[in-house]
This record gives C-alpha cells, structure tokens and sequence, in this order.
C-alpha cells in the first residue's frame, strides 16, 4: 500500500496545505471544464482519475499538487484510450509554452454541450436498485479487514484490523464505480455506519470514552 492510500493521515509527511481556493491558477479552471466534458460524455468516471492519481509514486503524489495530479491523469488516459496521441500533445504543449497568449481552439458540439450540461445538474447516482441482503446486523461486532490495497483504496489506514459496533445498515446497496475494480467495491454491496471507542484505535491516548463512526464498505468487514 502507498502512503497516499493510507487514508486518514500520517504523521511527519510535512505542514498541512491551508490553501482554500478552489482554483488557485486559471488552467485549473480549463481543466476542470475538460474533466466535466469527459465525465458527461461517459468516456471516463471518477475511479478512473483516481487511479491515474493514486497510481504514482509517493515521492510525485507528495510533491505535485491537486489539479497537477488531474492533468497527468487525464492526459495518460486520453493517450491510452487513442483519443490523442503523445506527439500531438508534445507539440501542442510546447506551442503554447512559447505561445503563451496564442488563443485556443474553439470548436463546439451542441449535443455534446447539452449531455455535459445534463451532467453538471444530474452527476453520478452510486445507489443500486438490486436487492439487499446485507451480512451484518446493527449492534454486531465487526472487525475491518487489512487487504491488500488496489491502486485506490476507500478504507481508512488507521482502521484496519480495529473492532466495531454496527450502528446502522444503510438502505440502499451502493456502487463506487462503474468500470475500474478498486478494492473489490466495484460490486454493489451495503455500507454500515460503524462505531468505534477511541482507546481501541489509538490506546496510547488517554480513554475520554470519545467515539468515531465510520461509513464501511460490506467488503471490507468480517464478523469480530
């Protein structure tokens, strides 16, 4: 497992970004725009971006910000699936680095515009109409299992291998993604609201009888 996957936190990586803009440069907002493009054209889903992500060395996820990271993602993606390739986007990016104020493209498709825009008001509905037979029951101990990690991973680091208390079985199944396997959650599958005591994930602390509660994919629990 990456330290990116570890969700949750890790100490000693360096200061914490307090950055609170949404977009910091004006590119970031053009890419966003391309993103929203891709995803209401259904080229491509979130999964895929965050495993293009998360897919990188620690030392470039560490380094790289945000939008940094969207930009190699989806550029390696579009290569891969031939929408462009490598040599176009080489010499289009070095034309408009010595190009700076050269105006961009300006192409239009209003069928694709109006399934974009659809996108923008509707977005992704991860709930499943399947039938429901979850394993585990509210007030059942559970304990989080510690698998080996996809390239994404949506099970917290500081969880594995703690005990819970199931407080509540959502009602609906509910699907992460549509078309890249990550962690066995590419299945539509309950998720529980779990409840841990504090001193059992961190008894190094003092016991102020605190709680965390946890919203836990079916795949990654077993019976405690």
């Amino acid at each position: 497992m990456k330290l990116q996957q570890y969700l949750g936190g890790l100490e000693n990586v360096g200061p914490v970004s307090t950055e609170k803009r949404v977009f910091v440069e004006d590119w970031e907002k053009q890419l966003f725009g391309v993103h929203m493009c891709m995803m209401g054209t259904g080229i491509w889903a979130w999964p895929h971006l965050r495993v293009k992500a998360e897919g990188m060395s620690p030392l470039d996820y560490f380094k790289y910000r945000y939008y940094i990271k969207w930009l190699g993602g989806m550029c390696a993606y579009l290569i891969e699936r031939n929408y462009i390739d490598q040599a176009e986007l080489d010499e289009l990016t070095d034309y408009y680095l010595e190009n700076p104020d050269a105006p961009m493209p300006q192409k239009g498709n209003p069928a694709i515009t109006d399934r974009v825009v659809d996108y923008m008001f509707t977005g992704d509905d991860p709930y499943r109409d399947v039938a429901l037979n979850p394993v585990f029951k509210v007030g059942q101990q559970v304990r989080v299992l510690d698998p080996a990690s996809a390239v994404h991973t949506r099970l917290i680091g500081y969880l594995r291998n703690k005990v819970g208390v199931v407080e509540e079985v959502y009602p609906k199944a509910i699907l992460y993604s549509d078309s890249v396997p990550t962690d066995s959650i590419s299945t539509p599958q309950p998720i529980y609201r779990v409840k841990f005591m504090t001193r059992d994930i961190w008894p190094e602390r003092p016991d102020t009888d605190d709680a965390l509660y946890s919203e836990v994919f079916e795949t990654y629990l077993e019976a405690a």
